[in-house]
């Protein structure tokens, strides 16, 4: 069996890659401040909200095909549309002319996304920017740089097959070098273009450019290893494979797009409700939260694509173990980040300037039970999803609803302001989300919630290793 190894390095170049993320996005700020006027800037985080939409998407299909891949190169021989065959022959090695069907489905799917969302951010985005830009004395700069930054954006949303490639075959050290490159590139031509006095364009042309780069980069290291010359000598054993993907990627595409915009994207739902004052210290202090449970939970994502081909071995010991681990460590993060903001938060913001704090004692510590809550579910959704199988998607939509139907309640009917926003989403998740999945998770493992928080700090202690 092609088996993957995912070492201790390979984690700690996550945590470097989302650092370098984060750092590129904050360190770009003073440049894009300095020399964007407040006008055009305002025109540049349209174009990043509308880029952030086909990014949820690239996230959820990349997740879906590494997942596939990782069992190809456990030596899957089927795959079903929901869940994962366990009656299946699995081979001693990896079933490269599965692979090879797997990754023709994925780029053709690739290409076809790219060019639909390539046309649709070019027609119906087109005509947005030039409405909103139609009084600016240089619309035709902000028209040529909306649509080199569309380039960009359909560029990048097809060099996300390079990034399932790696991730698949367990390549997490690779994965995240790749976007470590990518963020730095970035972030240097920004400042270089920015300085030289072009503007707008300047900064759409580095993201351009480094998306190119991505491409070339990404394109080297997911064959490395003598990959592409395997897959030169096999044939594909079936080209219908898009269809069995298809059938499983959309339902866990919109279970997670529902649980996205009744969550995180409901701060814009909020903004009809609540000043806008009051929107930037949610819309911050709900940004610092992403940070965490992002950082919270990149240990189990690191292990994603070994508990994903664990599942076709039927090696459930490793998938207690890892993620066991992942709850102690989740815990403890976002438990510790947590403090730390709540402590030293706004005199961090005063040092940088910022013109904005964060969120009021009581609705900030509300958030962070919300989001405490929210970020247990999501590493149950997490380990369930690895299996194949997304029995969250109905759960996903009605919570959906229910959070956009009881928040103005909340906020106008009850007078509770933003803490009615986000008493909304905490009490609809705890009615079903926050406890439904975490107790299917204590089903599978057949562990209890507090036994799972036992073996994890177990495993820790005893520098617990993953048997391969």
């Amino acid at each position: 069996m092609s088996k993957i190894v995912i070492t201790r390095k390979d984690v700690i170049w996550g945590y470097v890659a989302q650092a370098c993320n984060i750092g590129a996005n904050i360190l770009v700020l003073p440049a894009i401040f300095k020399f964007l006027p407040s006008s055009t800037l305002g025109v540049w985080y349209v174009f990043v909200n509308l880029g952030m939409f086909s990014t949820l998407i690239g996230i959820v299909f990349q997740n879906s095909f590494s997942r596939n891949i990782a069992y190809a190169f456990g030596g899957a021989t089927s795959l079903l549309e929901d869940g994962v065959d366990e009656n299946a022959q699995v081979l001693p090695d990896a079933n490269y002319p599965f692979i090879k069907s797997l990754l023709y489905a994925m780029q053709r799917f690739y290409v076809y996304v790219s060019l639909g969302m390539g046309v649709l951010l070019i027609s119906a985005g087109s005509l947005y920017i030039y409405y909103l830009t139609r009084d600016f004395p240089d619309q035709s700069v902000v028209l040529y740089s909306w649509v080199l930054y569309v380039a960009s954006t359909v560029f990048g949303f097809y060099c996300i097959n390079f990034y399932s490639i790696l991730q698949g075959r367990g390549y997490i050290k690779e994965h995240n070098q790749l976007m470590i490159i990518n963020r730095t590139i970035y972030l240097l031509l920004a400042y270089i273009f920015l300085f030289s006095g072009y503007g707008i364009l300047g900064v759409v042309a580095a993201n351009c450019i480094s998306g190119v780069v991505n491409f070339l980069t990404g394109r080297l290291m997911a064959y490395k290893d003598g990959l592409r010359h395997i897959l030169k000598n096999v044939e594909i054993s079936s080209v219908n494979m898009i269809l069995v993907v298809w059938r499983n990627t959309y339902r866990q595409g919109i279970a997670n797009l529902a649980m996205y915009i009744s969550t995180k994207g409901s701060l814009f739902y909020a903004s009809l409700f609540i000043p806008l004052a009051t929107i930037a210290k949610y819309g911050l202090s709900l940004q610092v939260i992403n940070v965490l449970t992002t950082i919270a939970l990149l240990y189990f994502s690191s292990y994603l694509p070994y508990v994903a081909q664990s599942w076709i071995t039927h090696n459930y010991t490793n998938i207690r173990r890892i993620y066991t681990k992942s709850l102690v460590l989740m815990l403890i993060l976002y438990i510790s980040g947590c403090t730390a903001v709540f402590l030293f938060g706004n005199w961090g913001l005063r040092l940088i300037g910022s013109g904005t704090t964060l969120l009021p004692a009581e609705p900030l510590l509300l958030l962070f039970v919300v989001y405490l809550l929210d970020s247990n579910q999501a590493l149950a959704i997490n380990l369930i999803s690895s299996s194949n199988k997304v029995p969250y998607m109905p759960a996903a939509i009605v919570s959906a609803v229910a959070i956009f139907i009881l928040m103005p309640v909340l906020i106008i009917v009850f007078d509770l302001g933003v803490s009615g926003a986000i008493l909304a989403i905490g009490l609809v998740q705890l009615c079903y989300q926050n406890w439904k999945w975490v107790a299917d998770v204590s089903k599978r493992l057949r562990l209890n919630y507090i036994q799972q928080i036992q073996l994890g700090v177990q495993c820790w202690l005893t520098k617990d290793r993953v048997r391969r």
